[in-house]
């Protein structure tokens, strides 16, 4: 792949790569194809599979029409769900952030929903990352995924910098790099490391990347000494990522999750009606 990419660079003389498809979701050929410094930029759409061929068409249209193409974030598969901007509460972020010290194993569904292969916060399972046993439970007794199967961890930006002692590409925003830990941080958070050395980070930068776990990122940090959760996608093992509050509500009773955050608010998941 570096190789053809190489040749079509010096052909096209181009200074920004725009990768898609199946095989952009390679995170290993992703690093090398960014550390090779071949370009000035490489940008890869979240929804980087074939259903991101569409968007991008449709944007070219509007572009040749002489319309203006607005930013959207990662969050676009609002299909059959209300609009929910209002739903951060404090109290349960705090809440969330205690149970998960304590172990728990959370299901997480915010909002609307990501586009793309990837959860991203909205659509997501989280622990604490510093327990390797609790990732293979995830992976294996929630997931019912095979033990080699990695999960990721979300951190904070500057954390994830101060970890791995590089700057951040923005395409850790949507989980598509993977970058090696500092030896001396692999402990802190060992249930997200992989056997190389490496992790595929996801970084929140600010508090419009997202605001729940923006907050929630910051209070595990600065009042628990926590600097990253582990983030897998929603379900299970063969099954589509949950999409409403139904779905997180079915999803978290028959894959025995502690508790769920639906919306913003806290349940055990032994209290879901």
């Amino acid at each position: 792949i570096i190789q053809k990419i190489e040749q079509l660079q010096k052909k096209y003389k181009c200074e920004y790569l725009y990768y898609g498809g199946g095989c952009a979701l390679n995170i290993v050929t992703n690093t090398k194809i960014v550390e090779s410094g071949m370009f000035r930029e490489v940008f890869i759409a979240p929804c980087c599979n074939d259903s991101g061929l569409s968007i991008g068409a449709a944007a070219l249209m509007e572009i040749k029409k002489g319309n203006k193409i607005y930013q959207h974030n990662a969050y676009l598969c609002n299909v059959g769900l209300k609009e929910q901007n209002n739903y951060l509460n404090d109290k349960d972020i705090e809440l969330t952030a205690k149970m998960l010290t304590e172990g728990k194993i959370i299901g997480i569904c915010n909002g609307v929903a990501e586009a793309g292969p990837r959860a991203l916060g909205n659509r997501s399972i989280i622990a604490i990352a510093n327990n390797k046993e609790l990732s293979l439970k995830i992976s294996m007794d929630i997931k019912k995924r095979e033990w080699y199967r990695p999960v990721a961890p979300i951190m904070l930006k500057k954390i994830a910098e101060q970890f791995t002692g590089q700057k951040m590409c923005e395409l850790t925003k949507y989980m598509l790099m993977d970058y090696k830990i500092k030896t001396e941080n692999q402990k802190i958070i060992e249930g997200v490391i992989h056997t190389n050395g490496t992790s595929r980070i996801q970084t929140i930068e600010n508090l419009s990347d997202n605001p729940f776990m923006y907050k929630l990122l910051n209070i595990m940090n600065e009042k628990y000494g926590i600097k990253a959760l582990i983030n897998t996608s929603f379900n299970i093992q063969g099954e589509p990522i949950i999409h409403t509050i139904e779905d997180a509500k079915n999803s978290a009773r028959i894959m025995n999750l502690d508790g769920v955050v639906l919306n913003g608010k806290y349940i055990e998941t032994n209290n879901i009606q």
